[in-house]
């Protein structure tokens, strides 16, 4: 139960982010769709893996949905990207951070600092894979196409 739950908040979160940026009203759903399959699958490789792998694994799911769903409904990617990317933002992290460093307690302030920036790093990185993977696909598929 608690993982539905999660998975669901992730698809509010996604949504009402969606409609903050001023996706299209017909491209809200597709997003929150979007943003709660990747959270899923950071919930489940969670278990198997770090923060940051987690991330980049779900980061990758969501950055290869967006580009199918801009292709699909002809529409930007970003459109999906940003919304989508909203539930592994490490918000909860840069909080700690600040508190930690407040208080005094810079060992747990650095800890979580790195972890924020590997989440972040993540983040980037799920994307840039996805983009890079997909223009060299397109650039391979027209050379084979003339020859």
């Amino acid at each position: 139960m608690g993982l539905i739950l999660q998975v669901f908040g992730a698809y509010v979160v996604t949504v009402t982010s969606g409609i903050i940026f001023e996706t299209p009203k017909h491209l809200v759903l597709q997003s929150g769709f979007i943003g709660a399959l990747g959270y899923l699958v950071y919930l489940l490789s969670l278990h198997y893996t770090g923060s940051a792998v987690a991330t980049l694994l779900s980061g990758m799911i969501i950055a290869l949905l967006s580009h199918i769903a801009a292709r699909l409904l002809k529409s930007p990617v970003t459109i999906f990207y940003i919304p989508s990317i909203f539930p592994l933002v490490p918000g909860v992290g840069i909080y700690k951070i600040a508190y930690y460093y407040i208080l005094g307690n810079t060992n747990l302030a650095g800890k979580n600092f790195v972890e924020s920036i590997s989440i972040a790093g993540a983040i980037a990185l799920s994307i840039f894979f996805v983009d890079s993977f997909l223009e060299v696909y397109n650039t391979v598929k027209i050379k084979f196409k003339k020859i």
